[in-house]
């Protein structure tokens, strides 16, 4: 087995997406200092500011004695082949840089896509392809100074313990379960229906009294229905019922009239 071995290809692209989202953070970071004040040179010198926080970061990063490393590739425990980076390296690893902030500053059009802006693009996605196939040379800078990505030390087989993710799912599952069966166990229709049948071994059967049936408080403007049932409830409980079964006889409400007291 090779003393280096060369990195997988998936610490690689998340060690690049590392390295832009700290471009990115550093960036909001020096941005908020003149937000209340002078905000018009983070506008006018947006390129200027990002190369010069590029090349700040990349001294005390790869370009240092100390690291020799990107700030993805410290977080992934990967490394460059050849370090520390040799004169030509170095000068190429330079001039990305400068090439992105005159590609970013001059040649980009957002309205439209130039031929050189197609050329590059191209040249970049038919790279990654190369490189999704090999497993080496991420981006440009990698192939033109051929620099390989390896691991600090080799990997070791994880064993991975799926129990945590069993229980999410299974939580997940019946909330998903609950959150579809209990508006439908609760809703009038399905209580009505569900003592229609179950009335007197597992369910009460309902009477007649003060308590409406429907919302089970002190009922309020009794309206009952007109035709063969004479059940009354609350004037809003009674409305809600129309076309629907009365909860106590289980015939068909059609239509709701005040109720009449009569006094002997």
């Amino acid at each position: 087995m090779d003393e280096q071995m060369t990195a997988l290809r998936t610490p690689q692209i998340d060690a690049n997406y590392l390295d832009e989202d700290f471009n990115s953070y550093n960036w909001d970071m020096f941005s908020s200092l003149f937000r209340n004040y002078y905000s018009h040179l983070t506008h006018s010198f947006k390129h200027e500011f990002q190369l010069f926080l590029r090349l700040l970061t990349s001294y005390n990063t790869l370009l240092s004695s100390r690291h020799s490393t990107t700030i993805g590739q410290q977080l992934l425990q990967i490394k460059y082949s050849s370090v520390p980076l040799t004169r030509y390296q170095k000068f190429l690893y330079l001039s990305s840089f400068v090439f992105s902030y005159i590609y970013e500053k001059f040649l980009v059009d957002y309205r439209r896509l130039l031929p050189f802006q197609f050329i590059y693009k191209l040249l970049v996605f038919i790279n990654f392809l190369v490189f999704l196939h090999g497993g080496t040379y991420i981006n440009l800078f990698e192939r033109l100074s051929r620099l390989k990505t390896v691991h600090n030390h080799p990997p070791s087989l994880r064993i991975l313990d799926y129990s945590y993710m069993k229980r999410e799912l299974i939580w997940h599952t019946l909330n998903e379960t609950l959150g579809t069966l209990i508006p439908f166990i609760t809703s009038l229709k399905a209580r009505t229906l569900m003592r229609k049948y179950l009335s007197g071994t597992i369910m009460k059967q309902l009477q007649q009294t003060n308590i409406c049936s429907v919302c089970e408080q002190s009922i309020v403007m009794p309206h009952e229905s007109i035709g063969d049932c004479k059940h009354y409830f609350c004037y809003i409980c009674a409305y809600s019922l129309i076309q629907q079964s009365c909860p106590i006889c289980f015939k068909t409400i059609n239509n709701i009239k005040p109720k009449e007291f009569f006094s002997e």
